[in-house]
């Protein structure tokens, strides 16, 4: 079973999911002042998810951490008005929004806060997935490595799978040796944001090693993004990897709404499908990438 804010579902009732957004989150006090880095009206969320819903969207996966303003009340609301499966994280973001009081805490101590949430749920809404877990720059530092190992930690008692931020660096792989080291099968091991580090040779190390390769900034914006993902996925299907990939659009800020002039959470499921099949990636493909995927990689089996 799949832990969601709304209670466990089977796996058979994902459907097709995101496996790397936002709905709420605060990244404001580090990138002032853009008031764009700020998600938190419920009545939009809705709006602009049901457009998702319509569009065949059954589940996504929130990776909002509390360092950065998760609203676990606010998911179950719009959880409840969608009809969309809602997974929520748990875990820390990366070193510039960590609170004063994790700096005083042991690697241990971080990890029971995270197992708590697995186990226990913020006012009994339990996580389903650990993170993000991320770094703020090309290396992890000593913060981030205490709550690097705190997830493994947390991964290893609860069996659930950790999702990172990797933006723009290699630094994916030090991140899964941390992991590795730490004893966590690589199978339960999401690298995220490895689209905006475009080098098929990282891409195809960490396949290699058996983690999954998330291309989660697939939003329409730039033509020229958009063809790199597209050429990347199809070298790496044609590679054999197809059942190691992951797609999704980590939607965080406004301006990636439809309300304020983006494409909005169903641009996966609708026009970028349809440039995959102009470009031979075959519906049954996307399907692995979008149902099969993300099911296996929440532990639901194949």
């Amino acid at each position: 079973m799949i832990q969601t804010v709304l209670g466990e579902v089977s796996p058979d009732d994902l459907g097709m999911c995101l496996p790397h957004e936002h709905i709420f989150i605060d990244l404001y006090r580090v990138y002032q002042p853009h008031r764009e880095m700020i998600l938190n009206d419920l009545d939009l969320a809705v709006s602009e998810l049901q457009k998702f819903a319509d569009a065949g969207g059954r589940t996504l996966i929130e990776v909002t951490t509390p360092d950065i303003s998760r609203d676990a009340a606010a998911l179950k609301k719009v959880a409840q008005r969608t009809g969309i499966n809602i997974v929520m994280g748990t875990g820390r973001y990366r070193e510039p929004f960590y609170e004063q009081a994790l700096w005083q805490m042991s690697t241990k101590q971080i990890a029971a806060q995270f197992i708590a949430e697995i186990d226990h749920g913020v006012d009994g809404i339990r996580a389903g997935i650990i993170g993000e877990i991320g770094t703020d720059l090309a290396h992890i530092s000593p913060a981030e490595e205490r709550v690097h190992r705190a997830a493994a930690l947390a991964s290893i008692d609860t069996g659930l799978s950790i999702t990172t931020h990797s933006n723009a660096t290699p630094v994916g792989m030090d991140q899964l040796d941390l992991f590795i080291d730490c004893g966590v099968d690589p199978s339960r091991i999401v690298i995220g944001h490895c689209d905006t580090y475009p080098f098929i040779d990282h891409h195809l190390a960490l396949l290699k090693r058996g983690a999954w390769v998330q291309y989660d900034t697939i939003r329409g914006t730039f033509e020229y993004q958009t063809k790199r993902a597209i050429q990347g996925l199809k070298q790496l299907i044609e590679a054999g990897y197809l059942e190691q990939l992951l797609i999704s659009q980590d939607t965080c800020v406004d301006r990636h709404l439809t309300v304020y002039g983006g494409e909005g959470y169903a641009y996966l499921i609708t026009k970028f499908r349809e440039e995959l099949r102009d470009n031979g990636i075959s519906d049954e493909q996307f399907e692995i990438l979008t149902i099969h995927n993300p099911r296996r990689m929440l532990g639901g089996g194949s």
